[in-house]
């Protein structure tokens, strides 16, 4: 499966790129801005988008899950702290899942199954 990583600290990426790798999957490209994410989108239609909520820049991971979800590439979003995506104001989709930090290799694995099922 091709995936788009759309994070900006390097350690998750390498856990990303690593654990992804382990269960069979491509890395097409990473992305640490709204603007690379878009262009990666429309250039590599990637079959799985993983997305920081935390995005840092002009635009937060969910602001650019606004911008992307016409796509309908499912989307696992990525939580250093769990309870940041139980903020409201984040607006989430309500059936949003959500990894979170540290990376388990068997936690991945279900998230994209379940990517899969929505």
């Amino acid at each position: 499966m091709n995936i788009l990583i759309i994070e900006d600290q390097i350690s998750i990426i390498s856990d990303l790129k690593f654990n992804l790798s382990k269960l069979g999957h491509n890395v097409v490209a990473v992305a640490s801005t709204a603007e690379e994410a878009i262009k990666y989108i429309k250039d590599l239609n990637p079959d799985l988008i993983l997305i920081n909520v935390q995005l840092k820049g002009k635009m937060s991971g969910v602001e650019v899950f606004q911008q992307i979800e016409h796509f309908k590439i499912p989307i696992i979003f990525i939580a250093v702290f769990i309870k940041n995506c139980l903020n409201k104001s984040l607006q989430l989709p309500e059936n949003a899942i959500i990894l979170s930090m540290p990376i388990k290799q068997d936690h991945l694995e279900y998230c994209i199954s379940r990517a899969f099922l929505e």
